[in-house]
């Protein structure tokens, strides 16, 4: 069931691949992994990938290093990437008050007088909650879409709530709060400055340069639905997993009629807090850019300094029980993962799916691990035990660490 491949000299493993598969095969059964992609990468180049386990369990379709997943937060990452090339062209600036860019005012009902910036959004200081999830699914779930980001930020607005901003000012580092609806309003800059779709944006400024061929924010891009990963959350009380995202069943859904939207109207028509549905050969070629100054081969999607505010510390704290310690522009900065080991990068964990790609900036080494569904628990610190087992023998195997 195995489907992995190596790149380039791998001279340097420290074990064997059949022993390789014997120990990550050990951590698949210990916490019920349904499937897994990883990867590797060392001295900014990818240098093994592989699948195990299912992509779907009931058509019996193995995963490989081509299936395609849908990655949670990790989409993050992208779409601040998004943002900062149109900083890089002088469009915007990251302590420019988005007000300014989106043409209407984004303002905390408890400090109305307090501009929101960009750099407030990418490091969750901007006072914003997470009050959005009916506004998402509606705006998903029209077709064609008419519902507006106004009906959300805007006071009288159909989905507007004062519980959208929490209590501490915006850009008070105490006040660190996560947010999924910075991504979108995140999203929706991109639309406004590019006067593109967020998705076509992405698709022509990042993924084909990057030469990620299986990667879309939309699922009218993809080609092959039986190569997208079911995502699978356990029951406790069932004592089974059930698939809880993306049973397409080989079929694409309905098209949605984009033809008359407006790009820069609502952000989250293509989901870029979590929706982002890649490979993880694909996302290793992310990976490597934002490892290499920007650059992957020939291609620069971004200057090296502009890579370097993104991965350096913005904020500091402790939250969500010590998962956030440091964040950079959207970018986790993080030794729990790897004691000892400074990692950047982004996790994700929705529908039953956990997600890590993390990079040690200074070395040029890193991982990326997809999982569509497993028994979820907490090992010795804030990552779950698969997370920290999987990293730990992935390090050893190709990294001698």
């Amino acid at each position: 069931m195995y489907k992995y491949q190596i790149f380039g000299k791998s001279g340097r493993r420290r074990i064997s691949l059949n022993s390789l598969d014997e120990q990550i095969q050990r951590v698949i059964d210990k916490h019920r992994i349904v499937g897994l992609a990883a990867s590797v990468m060392r001295e900014g180049k990818q240098i093994w990938s592989a699948g195990y386990g299912w992509a779907n369990v009931d058509r019996r379709i193995p995963v490989t290093s081509r299936t395609l997943f849908r990655i949670a937060s990790i989409s993050k990452t992208v779409v601040a990437t998004a943002v900062m090339q149109l900083v890089e062209q002088g469009l915007c600036g990251i302590d420019q008050d988005v007000s300014e860019i989106l043409g209407f005012p984004v303002r905390s009902s408890k400090y109305p007088e307090t501009p929101i910036t960009l750099r407030m959004i990418m490091t969750h200081t901007s006072g914003l909650q997470d009050e959005y999830v009916r506004f998402v699914v509606d705006s998903r779930s029209e077709n064609p879409p008419k519902i507006r980001l106004t009906d959300l930020l805007l006071p009288g607005g159909t989905y507007y709530t004062d519980s959208l901003w929490g209590d501490g000012q915006p850009g008070d580092p105490d006040y660190f709060e996560y947010s999924n609806l910075g991504a979108v309003m995140l999203a929706t800059v991109v639309e406004r400055l590019s006067n593109e779709r967020f998705d076509e944006y992405c698709k022509k400024h990042l993924f084909e340069p990057l030469h990620m061929d299986d990667t879309s924010f939309n699922i009218a891009d993809l080609n092959d639905m039986d190569s997208v990963a079911v995502l699978y959350e356990y029951s406790t009380a069932d004592e089974r997993f059930f698939a809880s995202a993306d049973d397409f069943r080989g079929k694409k859904p309905e098209a949605i009629d984009y033809s008359g939207y407006v790009p820069g109207t609502n952000g989250a028509l293509f989901s870029p807090q979590g929706g982002l549905r890649t490979s993880v050969d694909n996302l290793t070629r992310f990976m490597e850019a934002h490892s290499n100054g920007g650059k992957l081969n020939d291609v620069q999607i971004l200057k090296p300094e502009s890579v370097d505010l993104m991965h350096a510390p913005h904020w500091s704290g402790h939250r969500q029980e010590g998962f956030f310690r440091n964040c950079g522009l959207q970018f986790q900065i993080t030794d729990d993962l790897l004691p000892g080991h400074q990692l950047i990068g982004h996790s994700g964990d929705a529908y039953g799916l956990l997600s890590d790609m993390y990079f040690h900036k200074q070395e040029k080494w890193g991982f990326i691990l997809l999982i569509n569904g497993v028994i979820q628990s907490k090992g010795r610190g804030v990552y779950f035990e698969a997370e920290e087992e999987l990293a730990q023998v992935l390090k050893t195997a190709f990294l001698g660490l």
